[in-house]
């Protein structure tokens, strides 16, 4: 069980000194005392750091401040430590003082993914294009086990969603429980190793694309795996009901997105008071989205976008009304299908407390350095009537 935020101990950046001694074995010792104390809370270092270190109340903490105020507890900890995430020449700062740091401090190794992760942000200022971010109404983080929740409405007769209620009537109720059911969580990420050599004569840097390629797939595995909870559900909640698009549109072409069916199919949605606001497909579904309004129309001499601007819609996906369904990526989809669902009440992101992997590990038999990034994911489903999936395909 996770230790309250409230006893986390504030203190100066300074007792993080510890770690800088040349005592190989007393330095991890101390790493080590930092990584349980940080687990305890369910927290990793990035976010422990943050919390637990105080600037102000650090000694010289003028030193910790810049034009936009005082640094983060985690960012003045890179400071002290002497762990710079980029080349600064101006300020005398080179990315290479990382690379001696942890050479000569065993303990501070304890940050290296935490430092390759800013670095590559730093470098590579690009989102994920396969993420769980559009398709997850939120991400918490819990400890232990969390069992699948359920729930139940009213009879239909007493539940008027749409109707005041009158005086002395009876206010609709949901009734939410759990379920003998638990999520399913699985570990998400990969690591790097390599030899003492390597990491000895090469600068730090020179792991960002290898880190990068490690960062985008662990994406796309926790997509995936949102991907079958969001098609096939949770073992509580049932798998998504499947509509045709010929029983929509009889005209409509197979393997093509129909214009008249998806809209048919995105107002059935908002008729069952489920309207939906994102839609998950394939990259070969995206082209097929995109050729709804990028097709170009010969006669006007301007693309479909063009001429539904120029009307008021709003561009950036298929309008209904004022609103818009936005498209997320996911490779795990088949092919020939659409997911659409409800964002804000279909599925959250849970994160198990303390199961961060983010460590180096140093084999003196195999003489190789192995740097672990993981984490444990899962997913649950909130409602079992805001998914439903559009098959163009048959």
């Amino acid at each position: 069980m996770t230790e309250s935020l409230t006893r986390v101990v504030r203190r100066g950046v300074e007792t993080l000194g510890v770690l800088l001694t040349e005592n190989e074995t007393e330095s991890k010792n101390e790493a080590a005392k930092l990584i349980r104390e940080a687990k305890s809370f369910g927290l990793n270092l990035r976010d422990f750091l943050t919390l637990a270190v105080d600037v102000r109340a650090s000694e010289h903490a003028d030193r910790y401040q810049d034009a936009s105020g005082f640094l983060t507890g985690y960012e003045a900890a890179l400071s002290y430590l002497n762990l710079p995430v980029r080349d600064d020449f101006a300020q005398g700062v080179v990315l290479d003082a990382a690379a001696d740091t942890f050479q000569t401090y065993a303990g501070t190794r304890a940050l290296f993914p935490e430092v390759v992760d800013d670095m590559v942000r730093w470098k590579y200022r690009q989102d994920q294009l396969e993420t769980t971010t559009p398709m997850v109404s939120q991400s918490r983080t819990i400890s232990g086990t969390e069992m699948i929740s359920t729930v139940v409405d009213d009879k239909a007769e007493d539940y008027q969603t749409v109707r005041a209620v009158a005086e002395m009537g009876r206010i609709p109720v949901r009734t939410i429980r759990t379920s003998q059911n638990s999520v399913a969580f699985f570990k998400h990420g990969g690591g790097l190793r390599y030899s003492y050599e390597f990491g000895r004569r090469a600068r730090l840097d020179l792991m960002t694309p290898y880190h990068v390629r490690m960062l985008r797939e662990t994406a796309m595995s926790k997509v995936a795996a949102a991907t079958a909870i969001l098609i096939n559900g949770d073992g509580v909640n049932s798998a998504a009901p499947v509509v045709k698009q010929s029983d929509l549109n009889s005209a409509a072409t197979s393997g093509k997105i129909n214009r008249r069916a998806l809209i048919k199919w995105l107002i059935n949605r908002a008729k069952a008071g489920t309207p939906v606001d994102t839609v998950v497909g394939n990259w070969d579904a995206y082209l097929e989205w995109l050729e709804l309004f990028a097709a170009p129309v010969v006669a006007a001499g301007k693309t479909e976008a063009e001429i539904a601007s120029n009307q008021g819609f709003q561009l950036g996906g298929i309008p209904l009304l004022q609103g818009v369904a936005n498209f997320a990526i996911s490779s795990a989809v088949p092919d020939g299908m659409l997911i659409g669902l409800s964002r804000g009440d279909t599925m959250e992101e849970l994160i198990e407390a303390g199961s961060d992997i983010e460590e180096s590990e140093r084999s003196i038999a195999n003489q190789t350095v192995t740097v672990v990034k993981t984490t444990n994911a899962g997913f649950k489903l909130n409602f079992n009537d805001t998914r439903s999936i559009l098959n163009f395909a048959g």
